[in-house]
């Protein structure tokens, strides 16, 4: 059944509808029709098997079959902070990271940040970055999207009293691998990741009393969006599901 999203406060009405692109796929490329089955998300975990009541030009409604838990959620709650980088490097980031089981998004100003957007282009951004873990999210099989925080500066999220059973941030001069921590059971780990230029090695020892512990992604230095991607898979591999058979 194809996937289709749906805003959560729509899902409540008796006669859910969605709008705009969604729809001229499904009526044109797909060929729906009144009385054919989709299944419709609307990044709450949960899904809503559903009947085509009507569709037009740019306008479906439908009849919900039933309300399940989607199965496809990670068992671990990651959340993933994220130094800002140039251009649209970012907006890769998201996409992949959706795809990997991202709990949560956190993006990031460090010392070494070159990209240091005004408050208004980080509006625009985020509005940006919620729209690709939408459509990540209907190409996956996820059925929970990951939240978009707001802006934080590297200090701040040091000194949030948010509580990790593990706090993670990878920097290219620790020879430590992400295996050789043995957090234990971990089902909230906070994992932080650099700008183009890395953390200074100032950050990383203001990090290490609140208990961050810095890991080597290898011998090879990575970009950015590849160190991001890498670390992801590593933490989600040890520490999540991808180990589970489907």
């Amino acid at each position: 059944m194809r996937r289709f999203y749906i805003e959560p406060t729509e899902i409540l009405n008796q006669h859910p509808q969605i709008t705009g692109n969604d729809v001229r796929h499904m009526r044109k490329v797909l060929r729906h029709e009144p009385g054919d089955q989709v299944l419709l998300i609307d990044g709450s975990g949960f899904e809503y098997p559903a009947v085509i009541e009507t569709i037009s030009k740019d306008t479906a409604s439908f009849s919900i079959i039933e309300k399940k838990q989607s199965h496809t959620a990670s068992s671990l709650e990651l959340v993933v902070a994220q130094g800002f980088l140039k251009d649209k490097k970012m907006d890769t980031i998201i996409r992949h990271l959706t795809e990997l089981g991202l709990s949560r998004w956190i993006p990031l100003i460090s010392d070494r940040s070159v990209a240091r957007p005004d408050e208004n282009r980080v509006a625009e951004r985020m509005r940006r970055w919620e729209n690709i873990a939408i459509e990540s999210l209907k190409q996956c099989g996820l059925s929970k999207l990951p939240v978009i925080s707001p802006l934080m500066t590297f200090e701040e999220l040091v000194n949030s009293p948010e509580d990790y059973d593990g706090k993670i941030i990878c920097w290219e001069e620790e020879k430590v691998p992400l295996a050789g921590l043995h957090p234990g059971k971990s089902q909230k780990i906070l994992l932080v990741i650099g700008p183009e230029g890395g953390f200074s090695p100032e950050e990383i020892k203001y990090s290490q009393p609140a208990d961050f512990k810095s890991i080597s992604l290898g011998p090879r230095i990575l970009r950015a969006e590849t160190a991001a991607i890498a670390a992801c898979t590593l933490v989600q591999y040890l520490y999540g599901d991808m180990q589970k058979s489907p």
